[in-house]
């Protein structure tokens, strides 16, 4: 005698074959994979250069300031986000630029030639 999900589950067999529920397996841990992926911490410090070599390495877990006295300029490091708080050069484009804190994040200074990433490299162009 069987007891009332029989229809249920003969209709669910019909409906689905052993591949399709292999394929939606699959599919479920590959969009678990996507979405941790997507918000995993990428940048946990950011790379200070000048004229293309690295000068200092700042981890975004300390809050704190670096002077680099050579070119005039004051990072500041707070909240896991790096922007620039002091430059002596003449637009303060770098300045006003956004703090920083993912993966691809730059502030550039032109004047200065000092660039400032997190989660990336710089290349040779840049």
């Amino acid at each position: 005698m069987r007891k009332g999900g029989g229809k249920a589950a003969e209709a669910f067999k019909s409906l689905f074959k052993a591949g399709d529920l292999l394929l939606l397996v699959v599919l479920l841990i590959a969009v678990a994979l996507s979405v941790w992926v997507a918000t995993r911490p990428d940048g946990s410090e950011a790379r200070v250069y000048v004229d293309g070599e690295l000068r200092c390495v700042l981890p975004l877990s300390k809050d704190g300031e670096t002077q680099l006295a050579d070119v005039g300029m004051v990072i500041t490091v707070a909240d896991g986000k790096v922007s620039v708080k002091e430059s002596d050069c003449p637009e303060q484009l770098c300045v006003h630029s956004a703090p920083i804190s993912g993966k691809g994040g730059m502030i550039v200074c032109l004047p200065n030639r000092v660039v400032i990433t997190v989660g990336g490299e710089v290349d040779a162009i840049t």
